[in-house]
């Protein structure tokens, strides 16, 4: 796919986990820590993670890679937010590393993503934040409402964003 230069002038590449089936549980253990920890069982989001292993499709999962391990992954999906279901695709589950945070490989990410988007046809990517807004609208993705979500008994406001690509 491609690489992005890291501030240490290291590389981290941008690739697809299919063509990395070995790091499918370390990326699917992030995605349930970070968001699914008594919501869903990990094998769940493990065979999730597994039908996203496509290439210049969707649903599919695009993994940073430095020194041979991941640090990062983004994937795009149908369905994302049940509150609306009328939108789709979504780009999701962005996430980096903690050693790895605020050395442009987010960015890279949701870039690689975009480009795997626009390959796959789509013409507009839905996403929702309720932490990264200023990393997104510095990428250009354009608000389109706040909705309130309810995950888990906990109330929380989600920004709904979307960028048009063709």
């Amino acid at each position: 796919m491609k690489s992005t230069k890291k501030e240490n002038n290291s590389v981290a590449e941008i690739q697809y986990l299919k063509d990395y089936p070995q790091y499918l549980p370390i990326i699917a253990y992030w995605n349930y820590r970070e968001w699914h920890v008594g919501k869903l069982p990990l094998d769940e989001i493990i065979v999730r993670y597994q039908k996203r292993m496509q290439i210049a499709a969707i649903p599919t999962t695009l993994i940073a890679i430095e020194d041979t391990m991941p640090v990062g992954s983004v994937s795009l999906k149908y369905d994302d937010l049940p509150a609306r279901p009328n939108l789709n695709p979504w780009l999701a589950s962005l996430i980096v590393s903690a050693d790895y945070r605020g050395k442009g490989i987010g960015g890279a990410l949701v870039k690689a993503a975009e480009t795997t988007a626009v390959t796959a046809g789509v013409k507009r990517l839905y996403l929702f934040t309720h932490t990264a807004n200023a990393l997104y609208e510095g990428a250009g993705w354009s608000l389109l409402e706040v909705v309130e979500t309810n995950a888990a008994e906990i109330s929380m406001s989600e920004s709904i964003y979307y960028k048009d690509l063709q």
